[in-house]
């Protein structure tokens, strides 16, 4: 029984240890927040074709250990929060960047908040 015990405990230690942080900074005089949970596109390899404001600098920092990697994917969610908090409708310039720790695996993901301008609504 106590080991059982032991390897759940071990288990949870292992699997636990996983931290993600997220952060704006905001860019020419920022913009007010959005909603939470508001509606943020994501242009990672191309420009949006209206007419937009940069409004913020975005950060996410990932960390996980025991070899458990991250990706876009799992960093997103918190990219598009910090997005609506510092009062974006969309982020370009995506950039993303790997390394390691020992057994640490970091990713950190990094945009530009843009505010659509009010003219060019469809």
């Amino acid at each position: 029984m106590m080991k059982r015990v032991a390897v759940v405990f071990l288990t949870l230690a292992l699997c636990g240890c996983a931290t993600t942080t997220g952060n704006y900074r905001p860019l020419n005089g920022g913009s007010s927040p959005r909603a939470p949970g508001c509606q943020v596109s994501t242009f990672r390899d191309v420009s949006p074709e209206r007419t937009y404001t940069a409004v913020s600098r975005l950060n996410v920092h990932l960390e996980k250990t025991f070899f458990v990697p991250s990706d876009f994917a799992s960093a997103a969610d918190e990219l598009k929060r910090q997005a609506c908090l510092s009062g974006a409708d969309a982020v370009i310039d995506v950039h993303e960047q790997t390394s390691s720790y020992l057994e640490t695996r970091i990713y950190n993901l990094s945009g530009t908040g843009v505010r659509f301008s009010a003219k060019d609504a469809p």
